[in-house]
């Protein structure tokens, strides 16, 4: 299947599961309440960075390795068994090793049996049901992997409704939920998809080699942080203010893997010029995309809380406006760190987020710490933790991103994203004055919403048709893309 074919039907599938989890989460986050929609989030923060710990750079690696060419079974196989000695290994620490003194110290003292629990759920969604997608990704079967996505998602949906409806959803039956989702959908796609392996068996000791040379240079600290200066309502309103930011990030989810196998595959070629061409398209559409986004929703921030999340929410305001910023730039980085891996650059981009994770961690405590300890802190909660999470952002992606420029001998530039997000926050705000001077605040919020909407989306596709080279198109191949949507 042809890249912009695979592509859009990533986007649009992307875009239906994506609509899915974020009412999966609001639902979540007014069933739970802050305090356990807290805990129940900062348990997924834990495991999501203690995985990437123990992982070790190794399922990216894993991906890139798939996606240049066929590998036989064999290969497979020994990834497979690589992803059991990480489980194992993790959960026999948390259930016989840990301390319960460690256990209070890490996971604010939370059980041991749910913190086993949420171990198994976090695992399997993001290492086993990932590896699922990859599998499929890298063999161009795009529209199957994505396809049971959305199934799987729209099942976890109903019966989060059903046990949100019947009074029975908690923290424990969200997790069990969750590990009897991936297990189908790990059966469903070993029935469906048709693979193709390579004959024979590969070297074991050449498959160490290429796993060494690409990870051998290879945060849970702002979660715990937030948790232990904070508590669990500061945890549940950022948690919270990031489930709303994810929105920006529907497109970039659908671009990532489609854009690693086509970058990989090239960059395996020697085909140079596409991949500096990929890269220019995907990250300046990707990047506006999310800009475009975002200024819509902060000036509307406390009446999506109101409506989505209830007023118990509304006191995170500030943080929440503040972290419909940060998937701007983490769409961007996510783009650039697939470019790494996929050019298998990762010395240096390990470099630059090991100085990145160090500088986070100072920042945070200072930003989180009481001021009556012994280092003391200006303890701004959950809204110095997304100041930080959004200013240390910009900085890392663009040193990350001059880096590779630089490499590949590409120009480096940012005019766009300064220009682009001041243009939108301006445009977004004034369509929100307007509408709401003209009509009433008694007027329901989707009816002010709508009209604002319209407002503020013709004039972003005016400003693209005056200013193309925000989305990295020049005048004459954007008029060939709109002659292209004429003839179709």
């Amino acid at each position: 299947m042809q890249f912009a074919k695979r592509l859009t039907i990533s986007v649009l599938l992307n875009i239906v599961r994506s609509i899915i989890i974020f009412f999966t989460g609001i639902i979540l986050a007014r069933g739970l309440g802050p305090e356990q929609y807290g805990i129940f989030s900062f348990l997924l923060a834990s495991f999501a960075a203690i995985i990437t710990l123990f992982d070790m750079g190794t399922s990216s690696a894993f991906f890139s390795f798939i996606s240049k060419k066929i590998r036989s079974k064999s290969f497979f196989l020994t990834y497979f068994c690589w992803i059991l000695v990480q489980f194992l290994v993790v959960l026999i620490l948390i259930l016989l090793v840990v301390p319960d003194a460690w256990l209070v110290i890490i996971w604010q003292g939370e059980s041991r049996d749910l913190v086993s629990i949420a171990f198994i759920a976090v695992f399997f969604q993001n290492q086993i049901w990932t590896l699922v997608v990859k599998v499929g990704e890298s063999q161009r079967l795009t529209t199957m992997a994505q396809m049971l996505g959305v199934v799987i998602a729209s099942a976890h949906f109903s019966l989060v409704i059903l046990f949100f409806w019947q009074g029975f959803l908690s923290i424990e039956y969200i997790y069990y939920l969750i590990m009897v989702e991936i297990s189908v959908g790990v059966v469903v796609a070993k029935l469906i998809f048709p693979l193709e392996f390579l004959e024979g068996k590969e070297n074991y000791r050449d498959s160490f080699g290429e796993y060494w040379n690409f990870c051998k240079p290879m945060g849970f600290a702002d979660t715990w942080l937030l948790r232990r200066f904070g508590g669990g309502v500061e945890q549940g309103y950022y948690s919270a203010a990031a489930q709303l930011g994810v929105v920006s990030l529907i497109f970039t989810s659908s671009v990532i893997r489609v854009l690693w196998k086509e970058v990989a595959e090239a960059n395996e070629y020697g085909d140079r010029d596409r991949v500096a061409y990929v890269y220019k398209k995907v990250s300046r559409i990707v990047f506006m995309l999310g800009v475009v986004i975002s200024c819509f929703l902060i000036p509307w921030t406390e009446e999506i809380i109101i409506l989505l999340l209830g007023n118990q929410y509304l006191e995170g305001a500030v943080v929440m406006s503040i972290m419909l910023l940060y998937p701007i730039h983490q769409s961007l980085g996510q783009i650039i760190g697939t470019m790494y891996y996929a050019l298998e650059l990762t010395r240096p981009y390990v470099v630059i987020n090991s100085v990145h994770l160090i500088s986070s961690i100072i920042a945070i405590y200072f930003l989180l710490a009481p001021g009556d300890v012994l280092v003391p802190g200006l303890e701004l909660g959950a809204v110095g933790l997304g100041l930080k999470m959004v200013v240390l952002q910009v900085v890392a992606v663009n040193v990350s991103m001059w880096w590779l420029c630089r490499l590949q001998g590409w120009a480096f530039g940012f005019a766009h994203q300064v220009i682009g997000i001041g243009l939108f926050l301006l445009l977004g705000f004034i369509s929100y004055t307007f509408v709401n001077m003209i009509l009433d605040k008694s007027v329901y919020i989707l009816v002010r919403g709508f009209a604002s909407g319209a407002l503020y989306f013709t004039t972003a596709l005016i400003a693209f048709y005056k200013v193309p080279w925000l989305i990295g198109l020049t005048k004459l191949e954007l008029k060939s893309y709109i002659d292209r949507v004429k003839v179709f």
